[in-house]
């Protein structure tokens, strides 16, 4: 099976998640607060909301790769997917927490931060996609998990949880406001 095509999907989904991710950052704002928008898009500079910008654009790109990447199986593709999403999320998250018990946030090592995480993520999507294969339980259980996660966006945007992660860090809030 020729897995070239895929590849390169791969490799275009590093900067398509990178960039779109990046707009995202401003969408809410640009919206005026639409609350729609402030759903899938960050509402303020938390670091959870931060992670909706690779959740969203990871969602995106995995849509299309269902419709483009027919070399590879639905079932290894949403595994691969999944991990890839969550393992961006891990990586901006601890990376995070990681590098500011050490020096005050910096907004170079953010961005270098989430081009490090996509290229992580996008790396287990590709190998797990491509070189696993798996049963409809367990893409059945990867698509219920990636549902999750996109819920948990949505309701701690309106019901944040007040824990570190999820407060405003200019403002001191928590969620949409």
């Amino acid at each position: 099976m020729n897995k070239t095509r895929f590849f390169q999907w791969e490799v275009f989904g590093f900067f398509f998640i990178f960039f779109l991710g990046a707009l995202l950052h401003m969408f809410y704002e640009w919206s005026n607060g639409n609350i729609i928008v402030g759903a899938l898009t960050p509402v303020n500079e938390s670091i959870w909301e931060h992670l909706k910008m690779v959740f969203l654009p990871g969602v995106v790109l995995l849509v299309l790769e269902v419709v483009f990447c027919k070399e590879i199986t639905f079932p290894s593709l949403i595994l691969g997917k999944t991990l890839g999403i969550y393992i961006m999320c891990g990586t901006i998250l601890g990376g995070f927490y990681f590098y500011t018990l050490f020096i005050h946030h910096v907004l170079i090592i953010d961005i270098l931060l989430m081009a490090i995480a996509v290229a992580l993520g996008q790396v287990v999507s590709y190998f797990v996609s491509s070189r696993v294969e798996i049963g409809r339980a367990l893409a059945l259980l990867s698509l219920v998990m990636l549902f999750a996660l996109g819920v948990a966006f949505v309701v701690f945007t309106f019901i944040p949880p007040h824990w570190e992660p999820f407060k405003d860090s200019l403002t001191g809030g928590f969620g949409i406001q």
